[in-house]
């Protein structure tokens, strides 16, 4: 009999001990200095995209995953001005994240339908 994982659980499991070592790291051995003056905290956005693509149970989980990704990207170029790239002048890929998102929902939605969309159809059909 095979078993299903959830694999949301285990994510954030492993997340969180990869957090916990990181700070563990921080507080006894010391981290090197490019790893304090880095901005990190994007990586957290990063993560709740990809646990929604890891087990996605509806078409909006794919957009919103790839949303997550695509944004938290964003803001970990734009917070390390990584090429010259800041708050200012790259707000253009949030326009591209949300564009992605929605393409990737529209993609995702005829492999994994929407629920609203069977409830909706099954009143139609029945009435």
């Amino acid at each position: 009999m095979e078993v299903e994982r959830d694999w949301r659980r285990l994510f954030w499991g492993i997340l969180l001990i990869l957090l916990g070592t990181i700070f563990m790291l921080d507080r006894f051995a010391g981290l090197p200095d490019w790893v304090r003056l880095f901005q990190w905290w994007p990586l957290i956005v990063i993560a709740l995209g990809l646990v929604r693509l890891v087990a996605p149970r509806r078409a909006r989980d794919v957009g919103n995953g790839v949303l997550f990704i695509l944004l938290g990207g964003w803001f970990w170029v734009a917070s390390n001005d990584w090429h010259g790239l800041d708050w200012h002048n790259s707000w253009p890929l949030a326009l591209v994240a949300v564009g992605a998102g929605t393409v990737a929902k529209a993609i995702a939605a005829r492999w994994l339908p929407d629920r609203r969309r069977f409830v909706v159809q099954e009143e139609e059909h029945h009435a």
